[in-house]
């Protein structure tokens, strides 16, 4: 059997997020529009350094917080690693399974997921939004993960609109809902 890859969302999947405690971590009711789309923009790579990001937003939010607030209020959104998985990811290289991560994420939130996720060391790089510019389900993801891996063997994301585009692009790929149901499906790729 030769080596299979997994491509691996890690939002909700790797490691449990909630988009929600950053304004609440900062005592905000809502996030205001321009702080959103700062935040998308961090990502996608428009806005590629930390400082810019925690600068820009302290602005946005009236210079209320300092950078080192808002910067620990948006890791916040990301809470801890999702049951099981560590132990899931870290097994898969003995099974001829090559991980990748395939993931909209800022470069301050894949710094977190490497403190949350155990398994992080065992992935084999990944596909992250802030180098591509752009986010799923943008072809250009999809070209970059196949132009550097090929068309993965399995994809996993817990959201079902990503799926479907996955599936419409001809890649074998199921929702997340838990590391046991990914585990049969693994098991049925050999």
């Amino acid at each position: 059997m030769g080596k299979k890859v997994l491509a691996l969302d890690i939002g909700n999947v790797c490691v449990k997020i909630n988009h929600l405690n950053f304004q609440q971590a900062l005592g905000i009711k809502q996030l205001p529009e321009k702080l959103t789309i700062l935040m998308r923009d961090f990502e996608c790579g428009i806005i590629r350094d930390e400082t810019t990001f925690l600068l820009t937003a302290a602005r946005i939010l009236e210079n209320r917080f300092p950078a080192e607030q808002i910067r620990t209020a948006f890791n916040s959104i990301l809470i801890e690693k999702v049951p099981g998985m560590t132990e899931l990811v870290s097994a898969l290289p003995e099974q001829k399974i090559t991980t990748v991560f395939f993931s909209d994420i800022s470069p301050t939130h894949l710094q977190r997921t490497k403190e949350l996720f155990p398994a992080f060391d065992t992935v084999h790089g990944g596909i992250f939004s802030f180098e591509s510019g752009s986010q799923k389900p943008s072809p250009a993801m999809f070209e970059r993960f196949e132009q550097l891996y090929g068309v993965p063997d399995l994809y996993t994301d817990d959201r079902i609109d990503l799926i479907t585009a996955a599936i419409r692009r001809g890649w074998n790929a199921v929702q997340f809902t838990n590391a046991e149901d990914l585990r049969e499906k693994l098991s049925a790729l050999s």
